[in-house]
C-alpha cells in the first residue's frame, strides 16, 4: 500500500526528517515560505506547497514548526485531514493540548520527540525518535516511515527536551573551558576551533562507540570512578 507522508516545515529538522523517509513514499513539503519548500520538495522527489491543506490526505503528518505555530497549524490540520490519519508534534518544547485532540477522537494527534542535533544528523549522525503512543498501528506506521533514523521507540517524549538540554549544555561548557585553556597558551583560534570540532568531538564520539585510545580510556574510567 502506498503511504503519503507530508512534512509540515522545511527548516533543518523539517529537512533530516524528509530525506529519511523511505523512496517509495509520497513525500508533500509544506512551508509558507515556497523557496525552501519547493528545494526540499526537489531533493526528496516530492511535491510541496504553502498550504496545511494540501496534507488532506496524507496517512502521517510531521508538524516540525516553532514552538509558537503548533497550536494554530494543529487547529487547522485536524479540520481537514482524513479519518485515521496520524499527526506528529514533533516541536521539542511543546506539547499537544488534549482539548485539541479531542476535538477529532478518530485521528490521532502524537507526541513525538528527536534525541538529536539537526546539524549533525544533516551530516549522517544518529538520531532517536520518542513516540507518546501505545497504539501499535501508530507505532508500526511511524516506524516504517522514519526508518531512516537510528531507533523509534515508544516512551515519555516529555523529557527529551530536558536530554536534549543536557547534552547541549554540557558540551558548550566543555567547548568554552577549553577555548579558555588554550587562550591562556596563546593558542590561535583557529586551531582552537579545529581542537573542538576535531579531538573534543572526535573523542566523545570514539567514548559513545567504546573506541577511545588508551589514555583516554583511562581518564574515562578515572572520572567514572570519582562520579564525574
Amino acid at each position: 500500500m502506498s503511504i503519503t507522508v507530508a512534512v509540515v516545515g522545511a527548516g533543518r529538522m523539517g529537512s533530516v526528517i524528509a530525506r529519511r523517509l523511505p523512496p517509495d513514499t509520497k513525500k508533500i513539503i509544506i512551508d509558507t515560505v515556497p523557496a525552501k519548500a519547493s528545494e526540499l520538495a526537489e531533493a526528496v522527489g516530492g511535491f510541496w506547497s504553502v498550504l496545511p491543506e494540501q496534507a488532506r490526505d496524507a496517512d502521517l503528518i510531521a508538524l516540525v514548526v516553532p514552538a509558537a505555530a503548533v497550536r494554530e497549524i494543529l487547529e487547522k490540520l485536524q479540520v481537514f485531514v482524513k479519518k485515521g490519519a496520524v499527526i506528529l508534534n514533533m516541536a521539542t518544547t511543546v506539547l499537544i493540548d488534549p482539548a485539541t485532540a479531542a476535538k477529532r477522537p478518530e485521528i490521532f494527534m502524537v507526541d513525538a520527540k528527536i534525541v538529536g542535533h539537526a546539524a549533525s544528523m544533516s551530516r549522517g549522525e544518529p538520531g532517536i525518535v520518542v513516540v507518546k503512543s501505545e497504539n501499535a498501528e501508530v507505532l508500526s506506521l511511524i516506524k516504517n516511515q522514519l526508518q531512516g533514523f537510528a531507533d523509534v521507540v515508544q516512551g515519555d517524549a516529555d523529557r527529551v527536551q530536558a536530554v536534549n538540554t543536557i547534552g547541549s549544555s554540557e558540551g558548550i561548557k566543555a567547548a568554552v573551558a577549553v577555548r579558555k585553556q588554550l587562550r591562556t597558551m596563546d593558542i590561535p583560534d583557529a586551531w582552537i576551533d579545529v581542537v573542538i570540532r576535531s579531538v573534543c568531538a572526535g573523542t566523545m564520539k570514539a567514548f559513545t562507540e567504546n573506541d577511545l585510545g588508551g589514555f583516554a580510556l583511562e581518564l574515562a574510567k578515572k572520572l567514572e570512578s570519582e562520579g564525574q
